[in-house]
């Protein structure tokens, strides 16, 4: 809560104190104007009947009777009045304190029936003000969430859509002897199968990292050995596209806490990103190093580089920084979208900086086994 401001404890204790600073004030005006009325206009018949200097002890009586039925009467009226004006006044400020009250439930209503572009008027600063942001920002992020779960749903359509399609054409071609029942077409086919059997992977591995039911076995792995065995994997696609790939493994590098099939699958995906969009002859580098307590590993390459406009959303799902490439070459777009919920599951973070025409650079921290 901003210092600036004010609490509602704090505004209710200064209503009640008017409130209760208006009633006094009205009971002694009015007891005050009306006891001293009657009380003179006693005096002034006893004046006029010319016994204003003969007062015996009945006559004390009656003025102390009537003073007293003038300050009851002057009291009930006073009373009856302060009441009045103090429940006008508590209606008044309750209902401005309950009104914003009101309008969030009326809102919170909408937002629960699917409308997200609700929002509440902010008039207050104080907890009402402020709950009234939060409800606010929580709209705002239901509706970027159901944006973003539309469009995945949109893309994922998209998605399976492309090898149906492709696999559905080559069947009916098939079925009807337009196509030839050749070894090629076969070939054909069965790549689009498994292309759709690799998207569908990767949705499940999404949805199971997403959702935290992913079983993790974070143990102690040397740095250095992963690393190799993950280059090993790597060796045949290095060798259709004649890559040069570098590994290094700074001397003091401890070994890092991880799930050994994630990780793995963490540096397979940036690898097979790095050589994907690196050209025939280009280089791509592997390296691990310390840093600040943690292992930090490098996936660096020269090739065609990301755009600033894209970099902030190259984790997103679907999202493809170069829109010209085919899916066959640009992979389903969920691939880094693993990669990060991979990432932060083990404890770790990742960063990507790049510059086009020159290359990309994605920067994985892991946390680093304690030494014993």
């Amino acid at each position: 809560m901003n210092g600036n401001q004010i609490q509602i404890k704090w505004k209710l204790l200064l209503t009640y104190l008017a409130v209760v600073a208006v009633c006094i004030a009205m009971t002694a005006a009015i007891t005050r104007e009306l006891t001293i009325s009657d009380y003179s206009q006693h005096l002034s018949e006893m004046a006029q009947s010319g016994m204003g200097g003969m007062m015996n002890s009945s006559m004390m009586i009656s003025l102390e009777q009537t003073f007293r039925d003038a300050l009851n009467v002057s009291l009930i009226w006073g009373g009856l009045a302060a009441a009045g004006v103090a429940v006008i006044l508590s209606f008044a400020i309750s209902r401005r304190i309950t009104s914003p009250i009101h309008n969030m439930a009326a809102v919170t209503e909408k937002i629960a029936e699917g409308d997200y572009s609700q929002r509440v008027v902010v008039k207050n600063r104080d907890e009402i003000g402020s709950l009234a942001e939060s409800l606010n920002c929580m709209a705002g992020r239901l509706q970027e969430s159901q944006r973003m779960r539309r469009e995945m749903m949109a893309n994922i359509a998209h998605e399976l859509r492309t090898p149906l399609t492709s696999i559905s054409g080559y069947m009916e071609g098939l079925a009807d002897g337009v196509v030839p029942a050749s070894p090629e077409i076969y070939h054909l086919v069965h790549g689009e199968a498994a292309r759709l059997s690799r998207l569908v992977d990767d949705l499940q591995r999404l949805s199971r990292a997403e959702s935290g039911g992913e079983e993790l076995d974070i143990i102690k792995l040397p740095t250095g050995e992963t690393l190799k065995r993950v280059s090993k994997k790597l060796e045949p696609q290095l060798g259709e596209k004649h890559l040069q790939f570098d590994v290094s493994v700074a001397p003091d590098t401890p070994p890092m806490m991880a799930d050994s099939d994630k990780i793995e699958q963490v540096l397979m995906n940036l690898l097979d990103n790095a050589v994907r969009y690196t050209d025939v002859g280009g280089r791509i580098s592997l390296e691990a190093a310390p840093h600040d307590g943690s292992v930090q590993i490098s996936v660096a390459d020269n090739g065609m580089g990301i755009a600033a406009d894209d970099l902030p959303h190259i984790f997103e799902r679907f999202y493809r920084a170069d829109k010209s490439r085919s899916r066959e070459k640009g992979g389903s777009g969920i691939g880094l979208t693993i990669v990060k919920r991979y990432v932060e599951s083990l404890g770790g973070d990742i960063a990507v900086s790049s510059a086009p025409g020159k290359g990309t650079r994605f920067t994985v921290k892991l946390p680093a086994a304690m030494p014993h």
